[in-house]
């Protein structure tokens, strides 16, 4: 039963922190939303940013047993797509992080330890992804190029949040797909002047199906 009234706590928390920002949300707009009494929250979690802590470490895991890098063949551009549907799905499953990260990470050492080493982690793995471009002869790049990308593209996906919600998104409560879609076409277009020129044409076609005019939005 305990185990259940925590998992409650956490599915309301992420739901609201999504809907409302963390910012905007008390353990009291918690415990009421998830149908228990403060009491019964704090005796899981002893404050709000403990629930932030434990949705941030489920994202994490998350995320990393959905992206899973082949073991005895080269890396594809099907593959980089793969990769990136992936982690902005997970992104925006879990958006509230991103898009009150400065504020939550102000108040928790803890957070910041693991955000530096989440992002290490990703930076890392789109440099591996690089590597296996470059091995299967899809893409040239020196080391401190790939690292210099790899550090655009983690710096495009978490920070595309306030870009996409707050100021291209319209009236809807949640942004259109396609503007999800430009956000990978974003970081596609980075990479682009590194691909070899025999792999061109076929990049260019993952890239375009991405793209989505922000006039039309």
């Amino acid at each position: 039963m305990a185990g259940k009234t925590r998992d409650n706590i956490l599915k309301t928390a992420l739901r609201l922190f999504n809907e409302e920002g963390e910012r905007h949300v008390t353990t009291n707009h918690i415990a009421s939303n998830a149908g228990i009494s403060p009491g019964n929250l704090y005796y899981h979690f002893r404050n709000k940013d403990a629930i932030i802590l434990i949705l941030f470490e489920q994202f994490q895991q998350e995320l990393m047993t959905k992206i899973v890098f082949p073991q005895n063949r080269a890396i594809t551009f099907d593959d980089k797509r793969e990769y990136l549907e992936l982690l902005l799905a997970s992104m925006w499953q879990y958006r509230f992080i991103f898009r009150d990260l400065h504020g939550a990470l102000a108040r928790s050492e803890t957070l910041q330890t693991l955000y530096r080493d989440f992002a290490r982690l990703c930076i890392g793995m789109v440099q591996q992804v690089f590597r296996g471009l470059i091995a299967a002869g899809l893409m040239e790049a020196t080391d401190a190029e790939q690292e210099a990308l790899a550090l655009n593209t983690f710096m495009v996906l978490t920070s595309w949040h306030e870009l996409v919600y707050s100021v291209l998104k319209g009236d809807e409560n949640e942004p259109p797909r396609a503007l999800l879609d430009r956000v990978i076409y974003q970081v596609l277009i980075l990479d682009r002047g590194f691909i070899t020129k025999k792999a061109l044409d076929s990049f260019k076609a993952m890239e375009v199906s991405y793209f989505f005019p922000l006039s039309s939005n």
